[in-house]
């Protein structure tokens, strides 16, 4: 073998190494029609934990499009459009970053996980009607990322197995992707919406929330503590390094809970 095949063997030898050892970040998302819009969209969960997906309506707004069938029986307003985000079937979530809420999303790369998180209200029955008036903060669902597009790129300009799927997603509606926006395609065999919501149990001191995640600065979150356990979450965060033993830990916790009753694995195969 001559020197240049050497050099090159080595070096191929030690990204296959830093690949990996270099594990995946997981960013906590809020999604959904919240107490915001409390009088006209709510996300209902019914008594068996599973749920419908509300996105919050958005009439008049730019990238939205009408309210799927099934979300219907749960709105109250006159206009059906809405920005409907995450795209569950298609796996697929976009944002924009230049919004102050979503900036962090910037530093999402392949393989990274989404974990999205909001607010779901009881509902007894399959309309309107059925709401009991009780809520909660659950998990919906994860996506494992696949491929990132960026700013001026096209649904068309994913890889050729997501093209179909990537254009579906709300951001592209009327052209490219604005040069502030990313869209984030979920690999099919690690992403999923969830069957059954899963409580974060915010009204408890001993809640899946307090034992999972942490402020920005990686203190304890608590029930009656500074800051409110609310105001750490508005924004999107990383909110597990799972090349950081600490974080680990508290991920294999939250991977657990969802488990319990869903048949998901949020660390399935990365090396944890």
């Amino acid at each position: 073998m001559d020197s240049r095949r050497r050099v090159n063997s080595t070096v191929g030898l030690l990204l296959h190494s830093f690949e990996e050892c270099n594990m995946s970040r997981v960013f906590l998302l809020n999604i959904g029609s919240n107490k915001a819009h409390t009088s006209v969209a709510r996300s209902p969960r019914f008594q068996d934990d599973s749920f419908i997906f509300v996105p919050f309506p958005n009439a008049g707004g730019a990238w939205v499009r009408d309210y799927p069938r099934v979300c219907r029986p749960f709105i109250r307003t006159m206009s059906l459009e809405t920005h409907d985000d995450p795209d569950w079937p298609n796996l697929t979530y976009g944002d924009d970053c230049a919004n102050g809420r979503a900036g962090s999303l910037q530093r999402v790369t392949e393989g990274d996980i989404l974990l999205f998180w909001g607010m779901l209200w009881d509902n007894r029955g399959d309309s309107w009607q059925h709401f009991d008036g009780s809520c909660g903060w659950y998990l919906f669902g994860a996506l494992r990322v696949s491929e990132i597009l960026h700013g001026g790129q096209r649904a068309t300009h994913a890889r050729s197995e997501n093209v179909a799927r990537a254009r579906r997603n709300v951001h592209f509606v009327g052209g490219p992707l604005p040069q502030t926006h990313r869209v984030f395609i979920g690999d099919p065999q690690y992403s999923t919406r969830f069957g059954h919501a899963v409580d974060l149990q915010v009204y408890r001191e001993d809640g899946l929330l307090y034992r999972t995640i942490r402020t920005a600065d990686g203190q304890a979150l608590t029930l009656n503590g500074t800051p409110k356990w609310n105001s750490s979450l508005r924004s999107c965060r990383p909110i597990w390094d799972l090349d950081a033993a600490k974080d680990l830990r508290l991920a294999r916790t939250a991977r657990d809970a969802i488990a319990a009753t869903n048949d998901y694995n949020l660390l399935a195969d990365i090396g944890v």
